[in-house]
């Protein structure tokens, strides 16, 4: 089994996957810095969110401040991205990284599975933990994910949203770790009758 290719692929394809995540996140780093910095060059750039997911529920809302005396201002104007309160900006970067950071361990656990079952070492008590991580780690992210609000100066934005996506994966993570955890037990036995 060691020379199967699509393991090596897998653990190939791991790799390349956490090289990505971190190259997302010096990107979403320098993107944060350049904001908190510079917010003036994102004039023009208003902020839209947009989710796309098919198995989710979205509860989204926009307020905005007027100001006395004063004529309400345009979305353009109020959900421009320069205008993104420094708190809220610094809080949403702490979300994402995070999320990337669970998901790059997430990643490295299953290259870690993959390996063992390359080296003919499938049904160990490793498996089964890194299964359980993987599923905790999903779940982290779903709760990350569900909810997020930016401030602006003169408005805000919320966005409820339960993405299930997660939660189906977590799902099959700890079915698998009872899996792998069943066969570890049967493994035992067997070794013992020999």
């Amino acid at each position: 089994m060691k020379k199967n290719k699509l393991l090596s692929i897998a653990v190939v394809l791991c790799k390349i996957i956490q090289v990505f995540y971190v190259f997302i996140f010096i990107v979403l780093t320098t993107l944060f810095i350049h904001v908190l910095f510079s917010p003036d060059s994102y004039k023009g750039v208003d902020y839209t969110y947009k989710n796309s997911n098919l198995v989710n529920i979205t509860k989204s809302s926009r307020w905005k401040i007027r100001l006395p005396g004063k004529q309400q201002l345009e979305d353009k104007e109020v959900y421009a991205l320069n205008k993104i309160t420094k708190t809220s900006l610094f809080i949403n970067y702490m979300k994402l990284s995070a999320v990337l950071f669970l998901l790059f361990l997430s990643i490295k656990e299953f290259q870690k599975i993959m390996k063992s079952v390359k080296n003919l070492n499938t049904f160990q008590k490793n498996n089964v933990d890194s299964f359980r991580k993987i599923g905790k780690y999903l779940f982290i992210i779903f709760l990350l994910s569900s909810y997020f609000k930016i401030r602006f100066q003169q408005g805000g934005m919320t966005n409820f949203s339960m993405n299930f996506t997660p939660l189906i994966f977590m799902l099959i993570a700890f079915i698998l770790a009872e899996i792998f955890k069943e066969g570890n037990l049967l493994q035992k036995e067997n070794d013992l009758t020999i």
